[in-house]
């Protein structure tokens, strides 16, 4: 397998794009279609996995890109706004990311078992510990997604979409220098409304923290109104 050349990558991220706006187009159009935010991540997963880009051909046959509930590189603690990264040696859990596309280049570079990222140690011995600035990231979109249901915008869950939010952020460079995830968008879907202008403005605010990596990442809020972006 070949490693992806900046011109494939791009192509890449421009097909997300698409899609993204792709699938805010469908939302907008019936946004009480959906009715559990597991149909919202099937539904773009197929969009996404549908595009030749994301697949690599293999002996064995095509391997998929596009991968659901991957995990955090780090392990976390959560609570109200909060999303904080803890000690390797630390007994929290680690987080998952809804969807990612994975970056082919690693794949001649890791053993399939440190990629999929079930086992910590592993991943972290022969990916992230080893990830080098000048190296690709291994994830090149990230995506978290929720689905609000309230009538009114003030019952809008702020609290875990900030947490996502800041989980995208917290994924982008690490403290190595490496950059873990490239492209990252936390996509709201809104059966009823849009944002309420305070709460909107205090969760970007809270979400762009120091430690975070804000290059390349997106929030959307998304109604039958149209889609609100913070970047």
């Amino acid at each position: 397998m070949t490693p992806d050349t900046k011109g494939t990558e791009q192509a890449r991220q421009s097909a997300t794009r698409q899609v993204i706006s792709q699938f805010t187009g469908l939302f907008r159009q019936d946004p009480t279609a959906f009715f559990r935010e597991a149909e919202l991540h099937s539904r773009l997963s197929s969009l996404l996995a549908g595009q030749p880009s994301f697949a690599v051909e293999t002996d064995d046959g095509p391997v998929p890109l596009v991968h659901h509930e991957y995990p955090t590189p780090f392990k976390r603690q959560m609570g109200d706004l909060r999303f904080e990264v803890l000690e390797d040696s630390s007994r929290g859990k680690r987080g998952h990311h809804d969807l990612v596309v994975l970056n082919r280049w690693w794949a001649d570079k890791a053993p399939p078992q440190a990629i999929s990222n079930s086992n910590f140690a592993h991943f972290r011995q022969e990916i992230r510990d080893r990830g080098q600035p000048q190296n690709p990231p291994l994830c090149l979109v990230g995506i978290e997604i929720c689905l609000v249901r309230a009538d009114r915008p003030r019952l809008a869950d702020y609290s875990r979409i900030g947490q996502d939010y800041r989980k995208l952020l917290l994924s982008g460079t690490l403290a190595s220098g490496w950059r873990f995830m490239d492209h990252r968008y936390m996509l709201v879907f809104s059966q009823h409304s849009q944002p309420h202008e305070t709460k909107w403005r205090q969760l970007v605010e809270t979400s762009w923290q120091e430690e975070g990596d804000p290059r390349n990442v997106w929030l959307l809020w998304t109604s039958a109104r149209g889609t609100r972006s913070s970047g």
